[in-house]
């Protein structure tokens, strides 16, 4: 098992991968998503699981200001691993690369949104010492 950060030449294989995170093909249009934007981005970060050479899954998450903390906060955008895989501890490998950079960032709190229905991802989080403490909101602009 090898998790490292996305590069470039990820890209066909992770897009590959967030149609099976969003159960959709929209992301098999090249350039209908950020990804060369999030590569550059310095607040942005994308990690890549791979089980003998095939991407299995990932994670991203971004870290930005906000004024009620003296540090920089994190927040986990996006975490999917393919489902032969899930009971192999990839998810929290990734995990794991997420919170070491966010704390090699000296950030002070991760914070992660995650679907109603996604059952098993609450139970690793809670696992992994994460705290339910609320509900998230979203209206397109």
């Amino acid at each position: 098992m090898q998790i490292r950060p996305a590069q470039a030449s990820d890209y066909e294989s992770l897009m590959y991968l967030y149609n099976l995170f969003v159960d959709s093909d929209r992301y098999s249009k090249l350039d209908n998503d950020s990804f060369s934007k999030v590569l550059e981005s310095k607040s942005n970060f994308v990690y890549v699981a791979k089980e003998n050479d095939v991407m299995v899954g990932f994670a991203s998450f971004s870290v930005r200001w906000v004024v009620r903390y003296p540090k920089l906060i994190a927040e986990l955008d996006e975490l999917f691993v393919m489902e032969e895989y899930r009971k192999s501890k990839i998810g929290y490998l990734l995990m794991r690369q997420v919170e070491e950079k966010a704390k090699e960032l000296d950030c002070y709190r991760l914070y992660i949104e995650s679907h109603y229905s996604h059952k098993a991802a609450h139970a690793l989080y809670e696992k992994m010492g994460y705290i339910n403490y609320g509900y998230h909101f979203m209206k397109n602009i």
